[in-house]
């Protein structure tokens, strides 16, 4: 099985994707770990891309973010299922608060500057990821799953043998 997990900061790719790579035994790539170091600062696209590529010429994978740059439209095609996670906003940006204690605990500087806040709030959600979110599902109508609800998350996992 080869998974992309897309979504809105604070729905849960990470979580989603790591639930699945425990229960079926699936090699994980959470794109954000690889993306910006314990700072914050972000990483060279030209640097990671051999990671990503690596990764994909796996058998099995499950690869969680957005980040285009970074072999999205490969990502897509090569996936067997996509999961697209858009829960409502103050349940991601609760969430969002959530992990920042776990980060902090596990090295990374505060992320809840007022940029990010406004990118989790509102510029992740704009019209255009909106848009984009929309043609993905479109183009791959097939293999593409909409997850709006902690219930639908919650089904979906229920539903992995």
């Amino acid at each position: 099985m080869k998974l992309a997990i897309l979504g809105y900061v604070g729905s849960g790719k990470s979580y989603v994707a790591d639930y699945i790579s425990k229960k079926k035994a699936l090699p994980c790539l959470h794109l954000d770990d690889i993306k910006y170091d314990k700072e914050w600062n972000a990483i060279d696209d030209a640097l990671l891309l051999p990671t990503v590529e690596e990764f994909m010429a796996k058998d099995e994978w499950i690869i969680d973010g957005f980040f285009a740059s970074l072999k999205m439209d490969e990502r897509l095609k090569k996936a067997d299922k996509i999961v697209i996670l858009l829960l409502p906003r103050l349940l991601c940006f609760y969430r969002v608060l959530k992990r920042r204690k776990k980060r902090l605990q596990d090295g990374y500087k505060t992320d809840l500057n007022p940029w990010f806040i406004k990118f989790a709030l509102f510029k992740c959600r704009n019209k255009r990821r909106r848009d984009i979110y929309a043609n993905i599902a479109k183009t791959y109508e097939n293999k593409t799953l909409i997850l709006k609800s902690r219930r639908e998350v919650n089904e979906f996992l229920n539903s992995i043998q």
